[in-house]
């Protein structure tokens, strides 16, 4: 049996769908919000209803902001999105002195492909 509000319920769904159109599995978003991968799967069926840090979490781990959640259209995901979500997904695992090295190597590949 659902849990909390339409509105919540509407969220929990959104969020869902744009998982599912960025390609992401809801361990890798779990990864990313610090949860456990079952806890994704509750908030999915609407068996559980998220704090408000955790709603949060999961709107950037697939780049929605909160306006876009609860927005009456559905957002269209970029083509690059795929990519950009999987890259955040990785680099919210590592230590933040290795993203800062991985950032650096990055620019100096872009330097060089100019």
């Amino acid at each position: 049996m659902a849990l909390g509000t339409d509105i919540t319920t509407k969220a929990l769904t959104r969020l869902r769908k744009r998982r599912e159109e960025l390609g992401l599995s809801q361990a890798q978003v779990a990864g990313a919000v610090d949860v456990n991968p079952s806890y994704i799967g509750l908030l999915e069926r609407c068996e559980r209803v998220p704090s408000l840090e955790i709603l949060l979490a999961m709107c950037q781990a697939v780049r929605l902001t909160p306006a876009d959640l609860f927005a009456d259209a559905n957002p269209k995901p970029a083509k690059d999105d795929q990519d950009l979500a999987q890259v955040r997904a990785l680099f919210s695992r590592w230590p933040v002195e290795h993203r800062q090295a991985a950032v650096r190597a990055l620019r100096e590949m872009d330097k060089l492909r100019r």
